[in-house]
């Protein structure tokens, strides 16, 4: 944060940055502001003119905004928006205040009160919006960063707002005592909603860290010191507080009650030696332990919900990365909900402040993802954890056993690594459960020793979406691990042990990952075999492919996604049986099957008239209505399934995909009216099959758009979180998703780079967008080999090089380091 030069020096500029970051009001150190003058938006910032008074002597001052919170506030020059701030007198605040003002923007009436000073300094209230009737209400809630769930029936409440969570039985864990370490989960500033029965209770006592207020329900007012607030109430009592160790705020009815905080001994002001010369008073012992007690005559029904806040100003690893952001950037992507560009991504979602990317090994954001502790009232197991709580992403030395992408866009390398990232803590982060120490888990789900586990289905689609080329020594233990012991619910279960085991021998060669799982394998396709309907040459399949939680009545039992991953089952078996065994009896009827469910499909789901596969078959409700699901429309046009012909994916790409993109990415289950993590989100670990697709037609620009919805969202979050809601932009649930940070890796390997590989060995056909020419892969894993993937030049492939001889693939069973040069031209000519 830059503060005025006569601040002095930098010591006191950190000191005043680390100030303003505990705190949700925005005040001068040592100072007194005595009047706002002036209000308004310059471009996208906030300004503000004030004056102010330091030693007696008074100074207009003038600063820049990123929100109207006050975050990230920086000195500016002088005032050059166009004012529209006004005194206030017909608001219904009160307190510690000088002043009401009234600030007119976007259609709304945003209020603020100066307080008096409190011996060192006075400080801005939180902005409240203004209703025509006179009601108001806070506006904060960008700054929640957790939040916890107190209720209880008690004479005596006591809520920690300083804690740590421990696993317990999985899924579940433990909330526990803060032992006062940095793995503690707290806030500098809170945000409390109490709703109290209030039947004959006569007295209730409410002691906050820094304040303390006492009920009488008889007067029906609430008094804190020489304050009171008369609050309507029948038998709830309901208000809002909102505090930080400077103010605390309390809402109710349409008012607002402003207090100065006591200082006690954990907060205090202490005189220090002024070694500069403009140190002054500092307020230090900030109450580290904080809680909310409450006390009543006897056993009252409580509900508190705590929101713990962020405050003002970026830590001071975040601030000293933001003087090293470049001043040169240029747009990449844009749509009318963000903009991505090489160095910041702008969201109209989360609104400000903007993603900064450093470098390709460093993000600031601010946090913005609401963290629960408790499971939410529905039947799907939901509620939204973190797996780091930090403004600022840093890459690691762990990243140098991955895969490394060199672009001349930082954003584009960046969410790379930060997907590496993912790989490296869902592998060896401290999060595996008993057993699965070393393996994929499929999420940072809970906390360190409370991972989501090793699933049979994540597992298998990690595996071919790059987990193969990415790290396959983890890959071979974890498909292994998940065929015999993995966690198994959905439709597609038997399918997936073959899919996985064969791409997996693709990928590598390793053809002892093929021998150790084959009598698994085998009794999977007893289960494939006894699902087999003859008659309609199809496989019983309840579920998508990307669905475990609910029934699909509109598929006839019979779900595409499902489908297109037993009939690739089929094939990989036939082709597993035919390496170990030869050619036989059980490999040629497999392979026959396999053939005739792909026809099948062909036949059974296309619909001429809308355009795409269908998600159930002819005859279904989903055929008849044309029900589009996303990851069976994935499969069906990636070329690893061989399903769909040239000129259907063209149309799905063309024009069905339309049906399900939302400017956030590709909505899973668009023709569905209900609402749950899988219905109404995007899913971004189902569009690598698309972005395949989008490659082998040269579409550039539908695969720039969705690198660039996944940029957008990883690097607003520094994370890989399960849902991403289309119609709002908000991600949520569990963080560290590793099939959705193999998702985004799998559409530069299969998208930018092209890459697929069969029996013979590995092809490319590079789609690279115009903004991302010049881009090389190293440390790519190939069979035994470790390649280079460098790629020059824009159009369609001239010739590939490997170590200066032209090659028309890459061959199988190559040993040692290679480079292979993929020259790109606009022409038809040859290469030398």
């Amino acid at each position: 944060m830059k503060i005025r030069e006569s601040y002095g020096s930098r010591r006191y500029e950190e000191e005043y940055r680390a100030a303003l970051e505990k705190s949700v009001h925005y005040f001068r150190q040592n100072s007194c502001i005595t009047e706002l003058r002036k209000m308004g938006y310059a471009q996208t910032k906030l300004q503000v003119e004030y004056e102010a008074e330091e030693y007696g002597k008074s100074e207009i001052c003038c600063l820049d905004a990123e929100t109207n919170t006050f975050f990230n506030s920086e000195s500016a020059e002088k005032f050059i928006a166009e004012n529209d701030l006004s005194k206030c007198e017909n608001v219904n605040i009160y307190g510690d205040i000088r002043q009401i003002y009234c600030f007119g923007y976007d259609d709304k009436k945003v209020v603020y009160a100066l307080t008096e000073s409190d011996g060192m300094q006075n400080y801005i209230t939180i902005p409240y919006i203004s209703g025509e009737n006179g009601e108001f209400c806070t506006d904060i809630s960008s700054h929640r960063i957790w939040k916890r769930e107190f209720s209880e029936k008690t004479s005596n409440l006591d809520c920690a707002l300083r804690f740590r969570i421990a696993p317990d039985t999985w899924p579940n864990i433990k909330i526990k005592e803060a032992d006062m370490s940095p793995d503690d989960i707290f806030a500098h500033a809170y945000e409390a909603i109490f709703n109290m029965e209030i039947n004959s209770e006569k007295q209730v006592e409410i002691q906050l860290p820094y304040q303390k207020l006492c009920w009488n329900s008889e007067k029906k007012v609430l008094t804190c010191g020489k304050y009171q607030m008369e609050i309507k109430c029948d038998k709830k009592l309901s208000f809002v507080t909102i505090f930080d160790q400077y103010l605390t705020e309390i809402i109710a009815d349409n008012k607002v009650l402003v207090l100065l905080n006591n200082l006690t001994n954990k907060a205090k002001e202490i005189s220090v030696i002024d070694i500069s010369g403009n140190l002054g008073k500092i307020r230090v012992g900030e109450d580290n332990d904080p809680h909310i007690q409450v006390e009543t005559d006897k056993d009252t029904e409580t509900e508190i919900v705590v929101y713990g806040l962020r405050g003002l100003a970026y830590s001071k690893d975040a601030t000293e990365a933001l003087r090293r952001k470049k001043k040169e950037d240029r747009l990449i992507f844009a749509n009318d909900k963000f903009k991505v560009f090489d160095n910041h991504v702008e969201d109209s979602c989360y609104g400000r402040p903007d993603a900064y990317i450093i470098s390709p090994e460093e993000i600031v954001s601010a946090d913005r993802i609401l963290e629960e502790f408790q499971w939410r009232k529905t039947k799907w197991g939901d509620m939204t954890r973190k797996s780091w709580r930090t403004d600022k992403w840093t890459a690691d030395l762990s990243l140098k056993k991955y895969p490394t992408l060199k672009s001349a866009s930082d954003i584009l390398s960046a969410t790379w690594n930060l997907a590496m990232t993912v790989f490296d803590r869902c592998t060896n982060g401290g999060y595996a459960l008993p057993g699965q120490e070393h393996l994929w888990q499929a999420g940072l789900f809970q906390c360190k020793g409370e991972g989501f586990g090793v699933w049979l289905r994540d597992s298998v689609h990690i595996a071919m979406r790059g987990g193969n080329l990415i790290d396959p020594e983890t890959a071979g233990r974890s498909l292994l691990y998940a065929v015999k012991k993995g966690f198994d619910n959905g439709s597609d279960g038997p399918a997936m042990g073959a899919v996985g085991l064969w791409d997996y021998y693709l990928a590598t060669g390793d053809r002892s990952a093929l021998e150790e799982g084959y009598e698994t394998l085998l009794e999977t396709m007893t289960e494939i075999e006894n699902r087999y309907n003859e008659e309609k040459g199809l496989v019983r399949a309840e579920q998508s492919t990307s669905n475990d939680a609910f029934p699909e009545p509109e598929n006839a039992g019979y779900s595409l996604g499902s489908e297109c991953y037993y009939m690739k089952a089929y094939d990989s078996m036939a082709k597993i049986e035919k390496l170990l065994h030869g050619e036989n009896e059980k490999s040629k009827k497999w392979s026959k099957i396999s053939e005739q469910l792909c026809e099948k499909i062909r036949e059974e789901y296309w619909n001429d008239e809308a355009g795409y596969f269908t998600s159930g078959p002819k005859g279904s409700e989903a055929y008849e209505n044309q029900i589009w699901e996303t990851s069976g429309e994935e499969a069906a046009l990636w070329d690893k399934f061989h399903i769909a012909t040239p000129e259907q994916k063209r149309e799905i790409l063309n024009s069905g995909i339309h049906t399900a993109m939302t400017p956030y990415g590709i909505r899973l289950f668009p023709h569905r009216k209900e609402h749950n993590h899988f219905v109404g989100p995007v899913w971004p670990v189902w569009e690598s099959g698309f972005a395949s697709a989008a490659a082998e037609s040269q579409n550039k620009e539908l695969l720039l758009t969705m690198i660039a919805q996944q940029m957008r969202t990883a690097v607003l979050h520094k994370n890989f979180h399960e849902v991403l809601e289309a119609d709002t932009g908000k991600s949520w649930r569990w963080p560290g998703q590793l099939w959705h940070a193999c998702g985004f890796a799998a559409q530069i390997l299969y998208g930018v780079f092209g890459i697929s590989y069969d029996e013979q060995g590995m092809r490319f056909n590079p789609c690279v967008p115009e903004i991302f020419k010049e881009i090389e892969i190293q440390n790519l894993n190939y069979q035994s080999a470790k390649l280079t993937v460098k790629i020059s030049g824009t159009g369609t492939v001239e010739c590939v090089i490997l170590d200066d001889e032209k090659v028309d693939f890459i061959p199988y069973s190559l040993t040692g380091n290679h480079i292979v040069h993929i020259k790109l031209t606009e022409t038809e000519s040859e290469c030398i």
